[in-house]
């Protein structure tokens, strides 16, 4: 909560919080939504009628990747932040910084670069290294956001087959063609017609919704990947060059 207070009543902020801002609309855009369709009663309906309650597995499963996503976008915002004030750094100092203890992951590839450039001359094949493992590290933390997409539209699909399911266990049930089972008959179809299209319906809905807020944060990583590029090429890897020229 600090570091959300911090994005936002910062004085000149730099904008590395600004990834849980875009989140922070578009949730609030959702809940606007869903309280309209909670006014309509298409929510009570849409959860009221799926009695394989698919539905609701799929509504808890979107709100904890939603919880996942903020806590990436967070801390990723903070990475964010450790490499533009590397950058400033870098570009106002022309001498090698002492390399940090501690930190983040932007910390650790700016230590290590610096402690292997000081014991191999190969600076640029470790840079390059370094570079290629700091941005799996940061692609890692949203992968989680397509897999959870995909669970969500494949639980709308296993929701589209339990429907069907029902729709011909009720027709099996017909032992003879009074109108009372053949009333009950065409009751259990229609729901499991409704089971069939409303899980169908729900996980494309939420595992869209889910994917544009992974989509804020792959955007994030790719900012984040660029800024560290940027001040290695720019800025450490001359003064580091330039330092081993000195000694």
């Amino acid at each position: 909560m600090t570091q959300l207070a911090d994005a936002i009543l910062t004085p000149g902020r730099d904008g590395a919080y600004d990834a849980v801002l875009k989140w922070a609309l578009l949730m609030a855009l959702i809940t606007i939504g869903c309280v309209v369709s909670y006014d309509y009663g298409l929510l009570t309906y849409l959860f009221s009628a799926d009695r394989s309650r698919i539905t609701i597995l799929i509504a808890v499963l979107y709100i904890g990747f939603s919880a996942h996503c903020l806590w990436i976008l967070v801390e990723l915002s903070h990475e964010y932040r450790r490499a533009l004030h590397w950058k400033a750094r870098l570009a106002e100092s022309s001498a090698v910084p002492e390399p940090p203890e501690g930190g983040g992951l932007v910390d650790t590839y700016v230590a290590d670069l610096i402690r292997a450039r000081r014991k191999s001359s190969e600076t640029e094949g470790d840079a390059e290294m370094l570079m290629m493992s700091l941005g799996a590290s940061f692609r890692r933390r949203t992968k989680v956001g397509t897999y959870g997409a995909d669970l969500l539209y494949k639980l709308g699909m296993l929701g589209t087959m339990v429907g069907f399911v029902m729709m011909l266990n009720s027709m099996g049930d017909m032992a003879n063609f009074d109108v009372e089972t053949l009333r009950e008959a065409l009751q259990d179809m229609i729901a499991g017609m409704a089971v069939s299209l409303l899980t169908t319906i729900a996980g494309l809905i939420g595992g869209i919704l889910l994917r544009l807020e992974y989509n804020v944060a792959d955007a994030l990583v790719t900012d984040l990947s660029q800024t560290t590029v940027s001040f290695t090429e720019v800025s450490l890897l001359p003064h580091l060059a330039q330092a081993e020229r000195d000694v």
